[in-house]
């Protein structure tokens, strides 16, 4: 078995498997949460599960966007708020669009960036995408 060991915030030390999870004291695999110094949480970093997908979506539904930083608290994850806000927004979001342009929004795009240069958030708001924040709750 393969293990590194990574430096990590206060000079802590944190050993890693083959597959990226970490590893506690006796050599377990944890899927990368663990028990810091007296007791705290350490965060889980790496790919989201289909359960933790779930948690978070359930918990986006009944309380909306916003206060990322109180969906660890209120619901058990091990992840940060900030993780918890990127997953939403990238890939659990329903009104979020996957896939190629169509041949009006590329034409759209090509014509805004010759007016506006790389000021790709104001050319956003021209293509009617939806702003993520606190005021677009459900």
């Amino acid at each position: 078995m393969m293990m590194m060991m990574m430096m990590g915030g206060n000079n802590q030390f944190t050993a890693q498997n083959e597959g990226g999870g970490s590893l506690s004291n006796n050599g377990m695999n944890n899927g990368g949460v663990g028990v810091g110094r007296e007791g705290e949480i350490v965060l889980k970093k790496g790919p989201w599960t289909a359960a933790e997908d779930a948690v978070l979506a359930g918990y986006v539904r009944r309380h909306g966007e916003g206060n990322w930083n109180a969906v660890r608290k209120n619901t058990g994850l091990a992840r940060c708020g900030k993780s918890c806000r990127l997953r939403w927004a990238n890939h659990l979001r329903p009104n979020l669009k996957k896939g190629s342009f169509s041949s009006e929004e590329e034409r759209i795009i090509i014509e805004l960036h010759a007016k506006m240069g790389n000021r790709w958030a104001r050319m956003a708001t021209q293509l009617n995408v939806p702003k993520l924040g606190p005021k677009n709750r459900h």
